[in-house]
């Protein structure tokens, strides 16, 4: 089964130059999150927008380019779907009859191969050395709008034709718009993000060290235990200990300024610069987490 990962894998790579990963954060496919069956996936790279077919979960696994989905049918099946620019399918399916080479020893060759409309599909079989043993069965289809998404499935004989039929009813229930690119972070909404989370660095989980502690509930309050590590090292002396007050943000799409009214009359805001840079949360620089918070009502 390892191998047959593999082959599938490195096939997605030869047709996948970019990854499915610049798409809107509120639905696009998202590293190492799980979808499960009557879940959207959306891709504006490629403009594909599909629902996980029942009897399947899915993921895309993290530093990786290919969205992997899984059966959940007792039995080993699993589909293999990557993205690539607009090509003609006939030359694709003449390239498919030719076999293409997953390894230095083995080439999946696909058996008459058929189109209709804008889909192309065909059953393959891997020639070679290393082969996977023979009660397994490999199936590919790709659809062309202004991109193409291909899908490559990997089964037990036992559940090959159901696995062929999900794949090529993904695809066929798929919209297929026009390919754009967009900012990760369109439109993100900051206040809900951070309403009700707890605001810490990094180095405080790891390390066990004393970080400054920031709650923001979702009422607009905010309780916070202050170090001179975390976001507010290097800041007025007066920010010191617990304290609390009102937060307010305002963000544009990957980047917002966090303000903290205090309480305690004549101390000035904290204003922080917050921004997410490969989907991971800086305040002032700084690697911070985001999570459910326990100290709010």
């Amino acid at each position: 089964m390892n191998r047959l990962v593999y082959f599938a894998f490195f096939l997605g790579m030869l047709f996948l130059p970019q990854g499915l990963t610049a798409q809107n954060l509120k639905n696009r496919i998202q590293p190492g999150k799980i979808y499960n069956s009557g879940d959207s996936i959306y891709t504006p790279r490629y403009g594909f927008s599909g629902v996980i077919p029942e009897g399947w979960v899915g993921v895309l696994p993290r530093e990786t380019e290919v969205f992997l989905l899984n059966s959940t049918s007792g039995t080993f099946g699993e589909i293999f779907i990557f993205g690539r620019e607009k090509v003609d399918l006939n030359q694709l399916a003449e390239s498919w009859k030719s076999g293409v080479n997953v390894s230095e020893t083995v080439t999946l060759r696909a058996t008459d191969p058929k189109i209709e409309g804008d889909l192309l599909y065909a059953h393959a079989e891997a020639t070679g050395n290393y082969l996977p043993p023979k009660d397994y069965r490999a199936f590919a289809a790709t659809r062309c709008g202004d991109a193409c998404i291909t899908v490559l499935v990997i089964s037990l004989e036992q559940n090959a034709e159901m696995a062929n039929q999900s794949a090529l009813d993904l695809l066929k229930s798929a919209s297929l718009s026009h390919p754009r690119e967009v900012d990760p972070y369109e439109d993100f909404d900051w206040n809900e993000f951070l309403s009700g989370k707890l605001l810490i660095s990094y180095e405080g989980f790891v390390g066990a060290k004393q970080e400054t502690k920031v709650n923001l509930c979702g009422n607009g309050t905010f309780r916070a235990a202050i170090s001179k590590k975390g976001m507010m090292k290097d800041s007025n002396p007066e920010y010191k200990g617990s304290m609390k007050g009102k937060w307010s943000v305002e963000g544009r799409n990957a980047e917002a300024i966090l303000t903290l009214t205090f309480d305690k009359k004549g101390l000035a805001p904290f204003v922080a610069n917050l921004k997410f840079i490969n989907e991971e949360l800086f305040v002032n620089g700084e690697k911070h987490f985001a999570s459910q918070s326990g100290k709010c009502d």
